[in-house]
């Protein structure tokens, strides 16, 4: 019995992280509680033991995030990739003025591990330790282009066959030019390039221009020229 609830107490810990990660900084107690249909005074046991950890912490407002002990232990690959990469995404910041994103294909979905921000009023901004899905934004598409047909067909199974189906015609598409987009929809209003490899260890690593809907149609060949040329960065391990 003991054992059982060890890992009850384990698999409720996953899932808070999971949530935890998925929205980083929006989430609060009553949230959790919400997500992971738990009574109130369960989910904030769970929460404190988290916390007392470093798994998690809590801001001044009752928000959310993930600990810097966990960070830690899930960051040595991340910080390596992010350095090699680093000055791939500052001469694509450069070259388009935008937002630029590098992320890490982990668990089915794409961890956000490194940011140039763009210097404009209005731009894209994700928190890096964020999660985010695979079939509605150019980081997770171009990624998914990057596996076998099947292996990414088995991480499609919760959409609707329309939604699949376009989506593989997509990722088909992509294999052949290298260069995924989110029109509009992961957020409304923001569009986005992406493109996808392998780095060091075998991880897909993708590199993703994010922007305002508007700016992004009017510089999406810039913003597509530089993806392609990123796609020569010696951090690339093809």
């Amino acid at each position: 019995m003991e054992r059982d609830d060890g890992i009850q107490v384990l698999r409720r810990a996953a899932a808070a992280l999971d949530e935890i990660a998925t929205a980083p900084g929006r989430l609060r107690l009553v949230d959790l509680q919400s997500r992971l249909g738990l009574a109130k005074s369960t989910a904030r046991r769970l929460l404190v033991g988290l916390v007392e950890v470093g798994f998690a912490a809590v801001d001044d407002d009752g928000r959310v995030t993930l600990g810097e002990r966990l960070l830690g232990l899930s960051g040595a690959n991340a910080t390596h990739i992010a350095a090699a990469f680093r000055p791939t995404l500052e001469r694509i910041a450069e070259a388009t003025g935008e937002t630029v994103d590098l992320s890490l294909f982990r668990r089915g979905q794409m961890l956000f591990i490194d940011q140039i921000e763009s210097a404009h009023r209005l731009r894209a901004v994700s928190a890096v330790g964020g999660r985010f899905p695979l079939h509605d934004t150019a980081n997770g598409k171009a990624a998914l282009a990057m596996l076998g047909t099947d292996e990414a067909d088995a991480l499609l199974t919760g959409l609707d066959p329309p939604q699949r189906d376009a989506l593989r015609a997509q990722l088909a598409e992509i294999r052949t030019t290298k260069v995924a987009f989110d029109r509009d929809e992961h957020t409304a209003g923001i569009s986005a390039a992406g493109v996808a490899g392998r780095a060091a260890g075998g991880h897909i690593v993708a590199i993703s221009v994010p922007a305002p809907t508007d700016r992004f149609l009017t510089h999406r060949d810039r913003i597509v020229a530089a993806l392609r040329d990123a796609l020569d960065a010696p951090a690339w391990r093809n």
